[in-house]
């Protein structure tokens, strides 16, 4: 599992930014100094009055490390427990929490914390705030500061390739991860992310090389084998990606990322009852609601997969259930955001809207400060704009385009950027500008499999049936754990037949 997806599973618990800069933090001080500076530490120093709260801390770094996310949580709060005034450790409680709460209570305390620690400690936390606050360019300035002040320090150099990472910067952030593995062979971390970034580039063979070592450095973990999984499934080999996610859970039965992981595999082979028999163990397996509401999400796109929207919205339902009595407005929110979604591609426009109507609300009722408030809103007129266009609402298509693109250019977050080039697309398209839609399709998200399937579909009005022919490929068979996926997959599949009978 990557750590920029790690998140993935529980979704409508985590907020986006946790998946902005989830990397380990400096380790204690080591004692190997520079030429320049003898005195100099290596690594960023860790601040604590507390020894026994420092071998927490860092029991909860190696726990992190191996994505036990769940226990690495329980350490970090027991050490901030016996020194409250541990800014770091309050900020991995933060990067591992389990709802937005919990990341905002802890990122405050650390914030607050900040001035009594070192350098570094509070470049790792001001980079998180700015996260939170969508803040991406204070995000890399931090992070740059970070690495030029401990450059020997491998895990500065793996949180900003994780940030490229999410900027889609895969060429920076091989860069970054592999200066770490120069720096530390053995850091098995930064091999499972290079092997991500390689992946992303394409580049499967680099891939496989980085995951191997992977493996390599930690054969009990079970993390190594789900990442290796993953490779396998994105390249059509479901049932050796199969034996690996059973590897992986022989290793640690919680590990709730493989569960997934093979539902999405027997989903795509067309074993539907496998596929949810393996939600069926995630959810059995879980530990806690956001694991929970992760497993009956898998469920979800399990009957989507199958074609069954009716049984996905009615396990939806449960999940909603389960969130209100907690009281979890992100959950909801997140819940009906993908609700109407599926209403989008079952071509009911209006009950889209009603369910993201919803979706904002609860979000705006959630725990989060305003600027995540101010993306719920952009996201609902980007949502709204499309069901405008399957409802051939051309006017109101082309107002929310040109508002959206319009808020994201001031305020918005690179990924949202992408977005405006997808509903600019979208809009294009409607009135039969294929041309200008093929451009704005390459400026949006090479990894949304939603994208990839209109701009086949683009492609094909184009006369191009070689490229429509590959995104189709692409949208039907890659970026398998994207949510999307299951919304677009047969659409998809059935672009690919038409287009080899042709």
């Amino acid at each position: 599992m990557n750590t920029m997806n790690q998140s993935g599973f529980r979704r409508f618990t985590a907020l986006a930014v946790m998946a902005l800069l989830i990397t380990a933090c400096g380790k204690p001080e080591q004692a190997t100094p520079t030429a320049e500076d003898p005195t100099a530490s290596v690594a960023v120093p860790v601040t604590t009055s507390s020894e026994a709260a420092l071998g927490l801390f860092q029991k909860g770094v190696t726990l992190f490390d191996n994505l036990h996310v769940v226990e690495a949580n329980e350490a970090f709060v027991e050490a901030t427990a016996l020194d409250p005034d541990f800014a770091l450790a309050h900020y991995m409680v933060a990067l591992t929490s389990q709802t937005t709460a919990e990341f905002f209570d802890a990122i405050g305390k650390a914030r607050a914390l900040a001035p009594n620690v070192s350098e570094g400690e509070q470049l790792y936390i001001r980079a998180t705030v700015a996260a939170s606050e969508n803040d991406q360019q204070a995000q890399l300035d931090a992070l740059k500061q970070l690495v030029a002040a401990y450059p020997q320090d491998a895990r500065t150099h793996l949180a900003l390739g994780t940030f490229l990472t999410g900027q889609q910067d895969f060429d920076g952030a091989v860069k970054h991860y592999m200066h770490a593995t120069s720096i530390d062979p053995d850091f098995a971390s930064a091999y499972n992310q290079l092997g991500y970034a390689h992946r992303s580039l394409g580049d499967l063979e680099s891939a496989k090389s980085a995951f191997a070592r992977y493996v390599e450095l930690m054969p009990g973990e079970a993390n190594p084998y789900d990442s290796y999984a993953e490779l396998l499934m994105e390249m059509g080999s479901y049932d050796e990606s199969i034996e690996n996610y059973r590897k992986a859970l022989s290793i640690d039965p919680d590990f709730a990322a493989s569960y997934a992981g093979l539902t999405i595999n027997y989903s795509l082979k067309g074993e539907a009852d496998n596929a949810q028999e393996a939600a069926e163990q995630m959810l059995a397996a879980a530990r806690n609601f956001a694991e929970r509401q992760g497993a009956m999400f898998r469920s979800v796109t399990s009957y989507l997969f199958a074609g069954n929207t009716e049984a996905a919205m009615e396990v939806s339902e449960t999940m909603l259930a389960e969130a209100e009595v907690r009281g979890n407005h992100a959950a909801m929110g997140g819940v009906h955001e993908y609700m109407g979604d599926m209403m989008l591609a079952a071509d009911n426009p209006a009950k889209a809207v009603e369910h993201f109507n919803a979706a904002l609300d609860h979000r705006l009722q959630a725990n989060m400060n305003e600027a995540n408030k101010a993306q719920a809103e952009r996201t609902h007129l980007f949502k709204t704009t499309i069901a405008a266009m399957i409802g051939d609402d051309l006017d109101a298509a082309a107002s929310g385009t040109a508002e959206y693109t319009a808020a994201v250019e001031a305020n918005g977050t690179a990924f949202e950027k992408r977005r405006a080039h997808q509903l600019a697309a979208y809009l294009a398209m409607l009135n039969e500008e294929f041309e200008s839609a093929a451009g704005h399709f390459a400026m949006a998200s090479p990894f949304n499999p939603v994208v990839l399937y209109w701009s086949a579909v683009n492609s094909a009005e184009l006369g191009d049936t070689e490229k429509a022919r590959e995104l189709a490929t692409r949208a039907a068979n890659r970026n398998t754990l994207n949510a999307n996926l299951p919304l677009v997959r047969a659409d998809a599949l059935q672009l690919l037949t038409e287009l080899d009978a042709d």
